[in-house]
């Protein structure tokens, strides 16, 4: 699954040279038609497949999955490559974190969905290339699809350990027991890596590819792993050195936990409620920065006629979720609870013409207003929030309570 840039289109071209039909998977239609269109070049159009898919959706995979199934009645080798980084978070429409979604659960979906596929060829192999025995930390179980405290390189790091269960868990009960489930790290590849980067993060992706394997040798692990199996069930590949399958990350009961995990979560799609948060024009790693420091924010909410209603707040961050507070009974409470949108607009004092608007939705939570009042004090006067009233006694406020702005859209310049 994949196919459409990087290693996974390489080792599609390898595989037609060599006299094999072939099946990429991806959602780029402009890319699908240039692999075709370069397999005709090459003499093996009626070898070449594309289809197009959306496999960060559960949906998209198990209509690419019904497409192979019209196409061939076995697969011999099932390749999955697909990954996309996002320095913000971002949710797909189904409702699922999109790393989790597509480096992790379209890998499973495939994994077990098209098992009689496999079940129906000679030899069949599934290469995971997912980066096994690279350190990655333990999983999040409280938090697998990264809601709170979200870093873009750990929520992509993290789908690693998943997909090394994913494989233990496969070879643990078996959809196929001829299929050989294969975890491999090919090693630090020029390849196209996918993404959406912030400025910091892009200049060092190009350092890291200036140093990197070529695509044409970094896929030479996948070749070999294609062209002879390995005999075992499950096995790992750090380039082309096994890997012993120990450590917390090939567990077989971590494997059957992630396994009944997975598969509630499948039954609960689409989650309604949420949204994918989109960013235009604003660095993510910048916005981070902003409201990290003692900037005064305007909320913005709407008034029982339509029209806005704006305050100055103190705002704090948890991950890509903004926070302030609001008093109880406040215009701005009366409005959130009728009404929860709700935008916030910084704009660096440094920077005049530059801002963010941040637009979503208004959760209440007051078990956090306490600890956010002092936070929020302590953040934007320098101490204590107890002290800060005793010092000023005006600046005592009356009851309070907490507000997360779950972001759905952010704009601006910054």
């Amino acid at each position: 699954m994949g196919g459409t840039d990087g290693m996974g289109r390489a080792v599609a071209l390898d595989r037609l040279e060599r006299g094999h039909e072939v099946v990429i998977v991806g959602r780029n239609a402009a890319k699908g038609a240039a692999f075709l269109d370069l397999a005709a070049r090459r003499g093996a159009s009626g070898r070449a497949h594309f289809v197009r898919a959306d496999l960060s959706l559960v949906t998209g995979t198990r209509a690419a999955i019904a497409e192979i199934r019209a196409l061939f009645p076995a697969v011999d080798a099932l390749v999955l490559c697909a990954r996309h980084y996002r320095s913000t978070r971002a949710v797909t429409e189904e409702g699922v974190e999109d790393n989790f979604a597509l480096f992790y659960l379209s890998r499973y979906v495939a994994s077990h969905e098209m098992a009689d596929l496999l079940d129906a060829a000679e030899e069949p192999v599934i290469v995971n290339v997912a980066g096994p025995g690279a350190p990655a930390g333990e999983i999040r179980w409280h938090d697998l699809e990264f809601e709170q405290g979200y870093d873009a390189m750990t929520a992509l790091m993290h789908g690693g350990p998943l997909n090394d269960l994913l494989g233990v868990g496969y070879a643990d009960d078996p959809p196929s027991r001829k299929v050989r489930y294969v975890l491999l790290n090919p090693g630090t590849v020029s390849t196209s890596f996918s993404g959406e980067y912030d400025p910091a993060t892009a200049a060092r992706i190009e350092a890291v590819k200036a140093t990197a394997r070529p695509v044409e040798e970094g896929i030479g692990p996948i070749v070999a792993l294609l062209e002879r199996p390995p005999a075992e069930p499950i096995s790992a590949w750090a380039r082309h050195d096994p890997i012993p399958l120990t450590g917390s990350t090939f567990e077989v009961a971590a494997a059957r936990r992630l396994r009944t995990e997975t598969e509630r979560l499948l039954t609960t799609l689409p989650r309604p409620g949420r949204r994918r948060y989109v960013m235009s024009g604003v660095s993510a790693e910048r916005l981070r920065e902003v409201l990290d420091s003692p900037i005064f924010a305007t909320v913005a909410t709407i008034q029982p006629d339509g029209t806005p209603q704006q305050s100055v707040v103190w705002v704090d961050r948890d991950g890509d979720d903004v926070l302030f507070m609001v008093g109880v009974g406040s215009r701005k409470e009366r409005n959130l609870r009728r009404d929860p949108r709700v935008s916030v607009l910084v704009c660096p004092p440094e920077a005049p013409y530059g801002y963010a608007a941040i637009r979503g939705t208004a959760v209440f939570e007051p078990s956090l207003s306490g600890r956010l009042r002092d936070d929020l004090t302590m953040k934007y006067t320098g101490v204590p929030y107890a002290e800060h009233v005793a010092r000023t006694p005006e600046a005592e406020a009356g009851d309070v309570v907490a507000v997360r702005l779950v972001p759905e859209r952010t704009a601006g310049r910054l």
